[in-house]
Formats: C-alpha cells, structure tokens, sequence
C-alpha cells in the first residue's frame, strides 16, 4: 500500500491514506488509528491531498469533493467534480477551490457545499494538482496531452478568465507556486520552470534543465526549488532566474514528491532516502535511509518531519 498524498496535521491528529477509498487518522505522538472514513473510490491515486479548517476535514476522492465533520467523524457533504478528480482542495476564507480533470474549476461554500461558481476553462485540457489561491485571483496549471498546458488566472469572486499563457503541460501534482507578485510553474516535459507576472501573466523568466520537471516549486527566502526526473534538486533566484546551485540525487524522486523548505533548509525524498540541504549553498546536512520508497513532499510541524512512503508515513524528530 502506498500514501502518495501529503498527510495533513491539526490538533495532534495526522490524516492520510494508503490507496484505497479511505482517509485515516492517525495519532500524532503513536501513529495508532483512530478513525478513518470513506471518502473515494478504490483505484491508485484515487484521493487528492486532505486539508483542514473550520474544523472540517477536505478531500477529493471518487470523483467528488468532500467535506467531514472532525468531530462527529461523518460526512457533512460532498459535491460532484468529474470522474476522475484528483485535484487537492484548498481553503481560503470559508471557501474551498478545487480543479477537475475535465478541465474546471470549482469555488465551494466550505460550510455548506454549495457551489457558488463553476467555469469551464476555454483553453481546454485538465486540472490535475491543486490551484493557488491569491488576494484576488486563483491560479490554475492544466495539461493537454503530454506536452500542451497552460497557466490560467481566475477572478477569485466570480471564476471570470483573467489571463492565460500557454507553458507547455503541467504535470501530475505541479501546482502553480505563488510569491510575492510572481506565479512559478513547471513544465513537465517541457523541462522548464516558469515565472510570470502574477497581474498579467507577462514571462519575467524561465529556467531550462535537462529532463523532465514534476512535482511542485517551493520558495522561501529568494530561492525556488524543484525537481524531477532527471535525478536533480535545483536552486534558482527567484528574481533572476539565474542558478544558486544544484545537486545530483542517487536516483529520480517519486513524480509524486516535491521540496519543502523550512528553517533555512531544504528538505526532499529520494528514492529510499529523505535529503536536508542548507538553502544557501546546498550542502547537505543529513540523510536517512528510509524503509521505503519516499513518495510524497515532506510535512513538518513542531520540529517533527512528516512523508508518505510506500506502506508506511514516517516521523522523523
């Protein structure tokens, strides 16, 4: 069994599944279950990652967006996105934002369930990672085929098209990064990352590499960071686009797993190994041999350090 999807953490309770129709919850301190519901369908990748807030927990799984009561542990409602929706949601002000696969986006009373807009996107394709939500805006990364794909801005009030821009295909889990005034998005088989201007969708710069990009960029302090098949963790300015450094993995991460950053550092899965380098220079602090094969982003949360693997979530103090 494997948890391909970022656990999620609120009050000492960690939520996560392992490929089937069920999101668990997990002691925090023991990672002993404590309840689990069914909120998907049974196929691989079938749930999106969970969130919390407002005291609901948020899923996409089997085809439908789903909100649970953290208390009573049961359903409080669900609205239907596509078949295959893999979308993870995302909370903002009392309401939940969320793509689909056949190429829309929905904007949700999270207390409620009820939709307060759905558009469908005119440049086509799909939405299969989760969107970014700003002041004003919620930007969308889509795919067409393997190798067409556009990044779309949205009027956050009313889902009316703001910008788009063709970047080439956005892949599984690559959600739009954004900081400051800019958007920063990978393109997969493009083997570029992306940045643009956040009001007008305007290319500031791109950065190529050798291989294929998954996965989604991580910023903090100036630096974005991202990864991909081509067995490489990179560092970029985030001003200029110019390389900071670069580092070789022993072998290409999960295309399910991307960097975090926190505390100066920069953490990542690899294969059977979780890496933590300094965001200044990229030398490495520590590496940990992991049982399994990492396959989701680090989570970390009061000191504690938090991935998915196959078969197994591990805590690393």
């Amino acid at each position: 069994m494997t948890t391909r999807n970022t656990p999620a953490i609120h009050d000492g309770v960690l939520f996560a599944n392992y490929d089937n129709d069920r999101l668990y919850a997990l002691d925090l301190a023991k990672g002993k279950e404590l309840w689990s519901v069914r909120v998907g369908g049974a196929s691989p990748e079938s749930l999106s990652h969970p969130m919390v807030a407002r005291g609901l927990l948020f899923v996409v799984g089997g085809g439908q967006c789903h909100a649970v009561d953290l208390g009573t542990h049961a359903l409080r409602w669900s609205v239907s996105c596509d078949s295959e929706a893999t979308s993870s949601p995302i909370v903002v002000d009392d309401v939940v934002y969320v793509g689909t696969r056949s190429g829309a986006v929905l904007a949700i009373d999270a207390r409620t369930g009820t939709e307060q807009w759905r558009v469908q996107l005119r440049c086509g394709g799909s939405v299969q990672s989760a969107v970014s939500v700003t002041r004003a805006q919620v930007i969308v990364g889509t795919c067409q085929g393997f190798t067409q794909g556009h990044v779309v801005a949205l009027d956050r009030a009313t889902g009316a098209e703001r910008w788009s821009v063709e970047t080439g295909s956005m892949s599984h889990g690559g959600a739009p990064a954004v900081h400051g005034d800019t958007v920063y998005a990978l393109s997969g088989l493009g083997q570029r990352l992306h940045a643009l201007d956040l009001d007008s969708g305007e290319q500031r710069w791109v950065y190529q590499t050798p291989g294929a990009l998954w996965g989604a960029p991580a910023v903090a302090d100036g630096v974005v960071c991202f990864t991909g098949y081509h067995s490489r963790l990179h560092a970029v300015d985030e001003e200029t686009g110019k390389e900071r450094w670069s580092v070789a993995l022993d072998k290409p991460p999960a295309s399910t797993a991307s960097p975090t950053i926190a505390g100066g550092l920069v953490y990542m899965g690899a294969r059977n190994a979780v890496h933590a380098w300094t965001l200044r220079e990229g030398t490495e602090r520590w590496r940990w041999r992991a049982p399994y094969r990492v396959t989701t982003a680090p989570l970390i949360a009061d000191g504690t350090l938090y991935v998915g693997c196959d078969r197994a979530v591990v805590a690393l103090a």
